[in-house]
C-alpha cells in the first residue's frame, strides 16, 4: 500500500513538475517574439531617408518598405 501511494505521488509530482517547466519556454518565445519586433524597421530602396516601424509603401515614390535591421538604419 505504501509503495503505491508512493508511487503515485512520485508520478503527479513528475506530471506537475513537467507542465511547470512547459508552461515557462511558451512565455520565454513570446517574449523573444516581441523582443524580435523591435530589431527592425522598413525604409525605401529610392529613398533612404524615409524610414517606418511597419511595413507599408513609401509616401514619397509609391514602393514598398524593405525590411532592414534597425542597426543598418542610419
Amino acid at each position: 500500500m505504501k509503495k503505491t501511494f508512493l508511487l503515485s505521488t512520485l508520478f503527479i509530482g513528475f506530471i506537475l513538475l513537467a507542465a511547470c517547466s512547459g508552461s515557462g519556454k511558451k512565455e520565454e518565445s513570446a517574449n523573444n517574439a516581441s523582443a524580435d519586433s523591435g530589431k527592425y524597421s522598413y525604409t525605401c530602396p529610392m529613398d533612404t531617408e524615409v524610414v517606418n516601424a511597419t511595413p507599408g509603401n513609401c509616401p514619397k515614390c509609391g514602393m514598398e518598405l524593405e525590411k532592414v535591421a534597425i542597426a543598418a538604419v542610419k
